[in-house]
């Protein structure tokens, strides 16, 4: 673990879960949260959004890209930097790196947002209805999980008790989701930011020329075509 010092004390709140252990193959191999949109990698965008909407409390779980994103981190002068988890076997299932997440918890949060770091519109709108969401539930639900046009999103939103129960369930929370239905919140939005991520060349044209910005990837092997349509291939 890397970061600021550990604060267990503010475990209670709101904390926030980032996962971007991922290797991006279907970018030539590139830590998609350093993609730059409009000047802003989308992690600067996802922390700055989690700021705006009162948490500080951040862990990145991080796996393939570590070193690169640890240091990106590093430069970021916050009151309270995030934390960074090192997942040492990332693979494609997010679920080890949502078990890490959890078993670093020292006490469970009241709230835990579990998002990836691949979310270029996801902004503090969109959190602010998801989090207004998962306190209206029923107690009962345990965990709110947005859907768009039945498509499950981001962020997940946990309480103390998911928290508790998921750190030691190794299939991750879409198979607790399949045993537990009663449990959760399934919450129904039009906004595609919950949904919207960046997984191909064609999805970052898009991007580009849906938002009129700047698309720009980090370093990379530098044989790769990519749609001409504002991206950068830095």
């Amino acid at each position: 673990m890397t970061g600021a010092d550990h604060d267990p004390s503010l475990e209670h709140e709101t904390v926030a879960l980032v996962l971007a252990a991922g290797a991006g193959s279907r970018l030539g191999g590139v830590p998609k949260c350093l993609i730059r949109l409009g000047g802003l990698t989308l992690l600067d965008r996802q922390l700055a959004a989690l700021a705006e909407v009162g948490i500080e409390h951040v862990k990145v779980v991080v796996g393939h890209h570590g070193d690169a994103i640890a240091s990106h981190l590093h430069l970021i002068n916050s009151r309270r930097p995030p934390q960074v988890l090192r997942n040492p076997t990332p693979g494609d299932d997010p679920a080890d790196s949502l078990q890490l997440g959890l078993r670093s918890l020292v006490a469970m949060p009241e709230r835990l947002l579990v998002l990836v770091s691949d979310l270029p519109l996801l902004g503090a709108p969109a959190l602010r209805a998801a989090l207004a969401a998962f306190d209206a539930r029923d107690r009962r639900q345990h965990v709110l999980v947005p859907t768009v046009n039945g498509t499950p999103g981001h962020p997940a939103v946990l309480d103390a008790h998911a928290c508790a129960l998921l750190r030691n369930h190794s299939g991750g929370l879409r198979a607790w989701r399949r045993t537990q239905p009663e449990a959760v919140r399934l919450w129904a939005t039009t906004d595609e930011a919950h949904v919207r991520d960046v997984d191909t060349p064609d999805d970052l044209a898009r991007l580009a020329a849906d938002t009129g910005l700047s698309v720009r990837l980090p370093s990379a092997p530098p044989s790769r075509d990519l749609p001409q349509c504002g991206i950068d291939n830095g």
